[in-house]
């Protein structure tokens, strides 16, 4: 009895705590030169991914789980942030790339698109570009916020 009630306080806990936070990180606004990325409202952010799912052709659930591929299927690297202008207009993804360190890149959003693959299975996002100019593009890298 004592378990259950103890279970009971925590998930009401958590779930206040998650009914708090009105801003979330997966989508964030441009940041100025210098400055931290501006958060968004939770209502900001659900409007932006599902523009922008319908935008690469896919479901929010297929584009917060996609990767970026090459033209040949090739992993390049996860779909992390989108990149919101001050009108709420997707203007970037940043992707973290396939290999050591976790680095991330800011890929403008018209270097991008939604692809299917197996027979229509799956559903992630394609760039013409490869690994090696992933790689040479410069680290998204904002300013903590203060």
């Amino acid at each position: 009895m004592i378990r259950t009630a103890l279970l009971s306080a925590a998930a009401v806990s958590l779930l206040a705590v998650a009914a708090c936070s009105d801003t979330t990180d997966d989508v964030v606004q441009a940041p100025a030169p210098g400055a931290a990325p501006a958060p968004v409202t939770e209502a900001q952010a659900e409007t932006a991914q599902a523009t922008a799912a319908l935008a690469f052709g896919m479901t929010r659930q297929e584009l917060e789980d996609a990767d970026l591929v090459s033209a040949n299927y090739t992993d390049l690297g996860d779909i992390d942030t989108l990149v919101l202008d001050p009108n709420g207009a997707l203007t970037h993804v940043v992707v973290e790339l396939e290999g050591p360190g976790d680095r991330k890149v800011a890929l403008p959003i018209d270097q991008v698109r939604g692809i299917a693959h197996d027979d229509g299975k799956f559903m992630d996002v394609t760039t013409d570009l490869g690994a090696q100019q992933l790689a040479a593009m410069p680290e998204w890298t904002p300013t903590p916020a203060r």
